[in-house]
This record gives structure tokens, sequence and C-alpha cells, in this order.
């Protein structure tokens, strides 16, 4: 089914009408400064064969690491998918650093009915503030500074609505959808900090272990 979708996304970004998503896992000898993203990640879809038009999502994450949380009330449903790395988390005002990690908050809410495009940019808002509220939640240290993280340096969220007759104009917080993106946005973000918690120690673990 062709869904409207509003997103900041490597590939196909700003509105789009699609019904494909996808998720692309790189990691940093794929993308060297020289590399454009957007032209590295639809040559990937060229040789997939994939010819329409997708939005595409970015990570270096373990897309085995993804979380998924749905939230029903009455006939509203909110599907959330969220892949987590923290690499390069960055608290939001802080100056621009050149930063040899990568890792990328990647969030995509999906809802049961059509959203107007003032009601996605709205839906955007509330999924950004959970998912700042997930990460603050995780007192996650920026590196070589005394201070939390808000998200990283290339997070990205994207909303996407089925196409109807008429779109719902407005999702606040005093709203049932917007309670149900907030939420749904808030626990897949949490879950996956988790996840990547847990990677990150196997790991340590396992060098010491050599």
């Amino acid at each position: 089914m062709p869904h409207s979708s509003l997103s900041w996304a490597v590939v196909g970004g700003g509105y789009l009408i699609t019904n494909k998503i996808y998720w692309l896992k790189v990691s940093n000898s794929d993308l060297s400064p020289e590399i454009l993203p957007e032209e590295y990640y639809r040559n990937r879809l060229v040789e997939k064969g994939e010819k329409e038009e997708v939005l595409g999502f970015m990570t270096s994450a373990s897309l085995l690491n993804h979380s998924v949380v749905e939230k029903n009330l009455g006939d509203m449903h909110v599907r959330t998918i969220a892949t987590v790395g923290l690499g390069n988390a960055v608290r939001v005002g802080d100056l621009p650093k050149q930063i040899e990690k990568i890792g990328t908050i990647n969030l995509l809410v999906q809802t049961s009915e059509m959203f107007t495009f003032p009601a996605s940019i709205e839906a955007i808002s509330i999924a950004s503030e959970a998912r700042t509220l997930a990460v603050l939640e995780s007192e996650i240290q920026i590196q070589n500074e005394n201070s939390l993280a808000t998200g990283t340096g290339t997070d990205c969220i994207g909303v996407i609505s089925p196409i109807g007759a008429s779109g719902i104009d407005y999702v606040g917080k005093h709203t049932i959808f917007g309670h149900l993106i907030g939420a749904a946005s808030y626990e897949a973000v949490a879950q996956g900090i988790l996840k990547w918690k847990r990677q990150k120690i196997t790991y340590l673990e396992n060098f010491k272990a050599q």
C-alpha cells in the first residue's frame, strides 16, 4: 500500500510517496570522506535491481538488533522500528567536531491513519522528543566531556502513513496518536540503547579474552 513519507533520510528524504523502506548497514570503510552517502546508497539499490523510489535509512548498527514496538488504542495503531548506535553521541548545541566513530539512531514511525503534511511534521517532533528522552535517561557520557548525550550527530527519523481520502490534521501530545507515537518511539529507542550497550559489553569481554 502506498504511504506518504516525511523524513530527512539519506535516500527519499523530504516528502515522498512510497511503499518500500530500506535499511542499509555500512562500516567506516564503506564511507570515506570523498564518498557521497546518497550516491553510495543508490548504487547499492541499483545493484539490487530496485527501480522504485524508496525511503532509505543508513546505519552502522547491527540490523539484527533492531527494535519493533507496536501501540494500539481503539482503532488507532502505531508501529515504530529503531536501530541504535551511539558511537558518535553528541549533546545538542555543542560545537561540531570530527568524530572518528560512527553510530546513528534511525527511527521509523508508521501509523494506521493518513496524516496531513502538518500532522506529519508534528509526529516527527514528538518522535524526536521521545528519542531524546530515551537517550538522556540512558545517561550516555560524551567522550572526554562531563556532559550527557541527547542523540548522535547523524540521527534520522521518518514518519509514514497510508494514503487515504482525508487525513488527520493534528497529532499533538494531547491526542491519542500523539500519545501512541511518543510511547512507541520512546520504547523502541530505549530498547535499542539497551541492545547497543549489551553488544558493546560483549565486544569488550571478548576483546579482553583474546
